[in-house]
């Protein structure tokens, strides 16, 4: 092949790459509006939108008043002077708005926000510092538990060095509880127990205030509707189905043979997205047909890791497709990276929230005056065969929100 050849083959190559990428991120909704801005540029593109269902516009109104409370209006209101600066200001803020959890956290790092945009890490970086100093309330914006928090203690002016420490060690809470936290930070124990009641006045999710159900901003991408002992999977962009090349007459110029190209390039792009939908959603559920069925209880353990080795796909394609999708089934819609939270113990079979629904059933049927204690909980539930120390019972005991024993006990 000659050089000039093999140089635009080498091009097209990563061109039609990139397609892929960009295309694996977007929603259901961010497809759609492409795809429509691609057809204005590019006569070659067809597109054949479905029409709508009956009643369509009923559904679109209620969307409308959820936005209208949702966590993302909130977020663009907020950060309207630095979007409304445009060039790569808005493109980035847009994007990191585009990555935001219904918890409030980001749902992706800055190395593959850098990656799917073509920027470098520190001008992301840079820009999400900004970004989580503008809003309220703090800890929007976050990476991680600690972040959060962090960010909540600096916008309260309460960031001590003990403070600062616990937090750098605060993982060893979860296996060594505060015992654990004092030998690795080196601090009294009394100065540990003060940090810890202060963070507890914090909020881990500072997004889920927003939304009763969260997954309200929008339509959801995938709809599951029950069929016997299956499920039939119905896919809800209204374009990315009815894309055509239109007819190219003989002798066309350059200009047309490249938006010819373009648009085969897109074609191609989007059968990949479908392939790749398709396959990892009918993974997860084949695997999660409980929970869409009898809800959080049945949610089984399943990582990301799973599904790619199921799939054949990289890890990171998986991750790019679970980005933002929304799936509705029988109970109700669920963002899809919630499906995704591991088992309860290294032994466990049982996911963390089934644990968590299922200590809620425990404790609300216990004798007020006998309350069940955390031991009491944790041999109930080994009873069960769910194998997790007294630790954990008592870290997801006050994450859903219930005192100790001691606290809950009816006095005569």
């Amino acid at each position: 092949m000659r050089p000039g050849l093999h140089l635009r083959a080498r091009q097209s190559q990563v061109f039609r790459l990139g397609q892929v990428v960009r295309l694996l991120q977007m929603s259901a909704a961010e497809l759609d509006a492409h795809l429509a801005e691609a057809a204005r540029d590019n006569p070659m593109l067809v597109l054949r939108p479905r029409p709508l269902a009956p009643g369509a516009t009923d559904v679109l109104e209620m969307a409308a008043v959820a936005e209208a409370n949702s966590l993302y209006d909130h977020v663009f209101r907020e950060l309207t002077g630095l979007i409304g600066q445009g060039g790569l200001m808005a493109r980035v803020i847009t994007a990191l708005v585009a990555e935001l959890e219904p918890s409030g956290w980001l749902g992706r790092g800055v190395d593959e926000i850098a990656e799917g945009l073509g920027l470098g890490q520190d001008l992301i970086a840079a820009a999400l510092r900004l970004v989580q100093k503008r809003v309220e309330p703090a800890g929007l914006f976050a990476r991680d538990l600690q972040e959060c928090l962090r960010l909540q203690l600096e916008e309260r002016d309460r960031m001590s060095a003990a403070m600062r420490l616990v937090l750098s060690h605060l993982p060893v809470l979860e296996t060594g509880g505060p015992a654990g936290l004092v030998a690795a930070t080196g601090l009294a124990a009394e100065t540990v127990q003060a940090c810890l009641a202060e963070l507890r006045q914090l909020d881990p999710k500072p997004g889920s205030g927003f939304s009763s159900d969260p997954t309200l901003m929008r339509e959801p991408d995938v709809r599951l509707t029950p069929t016997g002992d299956g499920w039939e999977i119905e896919f809800l962009s209204s374009l990315q189905e009815d894309v055509a090349i239109s007819g190219v007459p003989r002798g066309t110029g350059a200009e047309t043979r490249a938006a010819l190209a373009r648009a085969r390039a897109l074609k191609q792009a989007l059968a990949i997205r479908r392939s790749a939908l398709r396959q990892v959603v009918g993974e997860i559920v084949a695997r999660q047909g409980a929970f869409f069925r009898d809800g959080p209880a049945a949610l089984a353990p399943m990582t990301m890791s799973e599904i790619a080795a199921e799939t054949g796909f990289h890890l990171s394609t998986v991750s790019r497709v679970l980005n933002g999708l929304l799936i509705e089934g029988p109970n109700g819609i669920t963002a899809a990276r919630t499906l995704f939270g591991g088992a309860a113990s290294a032994a466990a079979t049982q996911s963390k929230p089934a644990v968590q629904a299922r200590l809620r059933a425990l404790l609300a049927g216990e004798n007020p005056r006998q309350p069940l204690s955390d031991r009491r909980l944790t041999a109930l539930l080994e009873g069960e065969g769910i194998a997790i120390s007294r630790r954990v019972v008592a870290n997801y005991r006050r994450e859903i929100g219930v005192p100790a024993a001691a606290k809950r006990r009816l006095r005569a």
